[in-house]
């Protein structure tokens, strides 16, 4: 019985052990349950160039990245956030400056919060734009909001891949090929056809600089790709421009041809309504002057004779 009641204390102490050890290796944990990139030129999009889909920002231009942190510790009243960044592989980091070492933000207990990071995508000569890069998000803590304060291991970190830095010329080139590609179609305007050879030899020219514009895209010469895609664009709109200009001037016609129809149309029961009032006053004429004529006749008649035998 003794041995049986000295297992069991054994057994209580080392779950006791167990539980105090587990709380001061984990004291809190943060999980990075979602993020987004704001601002980006294109995100999610197979880029021709890259041939995967990517996140895309201008070089020198502003990005904005939002991550949302999650305290999914069960057995911890809040978290203290002492930083949230991002770190690029082309070796700069880039932090929220919504919570520092000093100044953690606090996170309670089955909450989440969304920090921002705000930075200058660096010029391609830092970042170059021949290759995507990857970069990495990591969340910090503190076990105090006020010192001493000791950093909680582990960092938790999520990790992404398909950053593109676009070069002045790629960005414009991919911008103009966004325009081109949003036209509905290259052989009608609001689903009727185009009616002018000028029109359709433009829509030619605009499609053949566009092919050109696409291999040159492909090959990385971004500053030949802007020119092309340019000169597709201006060809599609001078194309449109000149289709709407004649179909306008057909409308033109057509609305005038109606109104002078229905004008014509006005004057014609104008001249059917005078002309019935006409011949009913002409009827009316009539009835009076035979009304009179046989109150006269009336008068003129003499009158009878009486035959009288003798």
């Amino acid at each position: 019985m003794r041995k049986l009641k000295g297992k069991v204390i054994t057994v209580a102490i080392l779950c006791a052990l167990v539980l105090v050890l587990a709380a001061n290796t984990f004291p809190a944990r943060a999980a990075i349950t979602n993020w987004n990139w704001i601002g980006a030129i294109t995100k999610g999009g197979i880029d021709d160039f890259y041939g995967e889909p990517i996140i895309a920002y201008e070089e020198n231009t502003t990005a904005v990245f939002v991550i949302s942190v999650y305290n999914d510790y069960a057995f911890a009243d809040q978290i203290n956030v002492s930083a949230v960044k991002v770190d690029f592989d082309w070796g700069q980091n880039y932090t929220s400056a919504e919570c520092n070492l000093t100044n953690p933000f606090v996170i309670p207990q089955g909450q989440s919060h969304l920090f921002t990071i705000t930075f200058t995508v660096p010029s391609v000569l830092v970042a170059s734009n021949y290759v995507l890069h990857g970069y990495t998000a990591y969340v910090e803590q503190v076990n105090s909001t006020s010192a001493p304060q000791q950093l909680v291991l582990p960092t938790w970190t999520q990790s992404g891949t398909g950053f593109a830095v676009f070069s002045s010329d790629q960005a414009d080139a991919f911008t103009y090929r966004e325009q081109i590609n949003a036209y509905p179609s290259t052989t009608t305007i609001g689903g009727l056809p185009f009616l002018t050879a000028q029109a359709r030899e433009l829509i030619v020219q605009s499609s053949a600089a566009k092919t050109l514009a696409d291999n040159y895209y492909i090959q990385g010469d971004f500053s030949d790709a802007k020119q092309y895609y340019g000169k597709s664009l201006n060809y599609l709109q001078d194309a449109f421009s000149n289709e709407t200009q004649q179909w306008t001037s057909i409308e033109n016609s057509l609305t005038n041809l109606i109104n002078d129809g229905g004008n014509l149309l006005m004057f014609q029961g104008y001249a059917w309504l005078l002309f019935g009032f006409g011949f009913l006053l002409m009827g009316i004429g009539v009835l009076i002057y035979l009304a009179r004529k046989r109150v006269q006749f009336r008068t003129e008649m003499p009158a009878p004779t009486t035959n009288q035998k003798p």
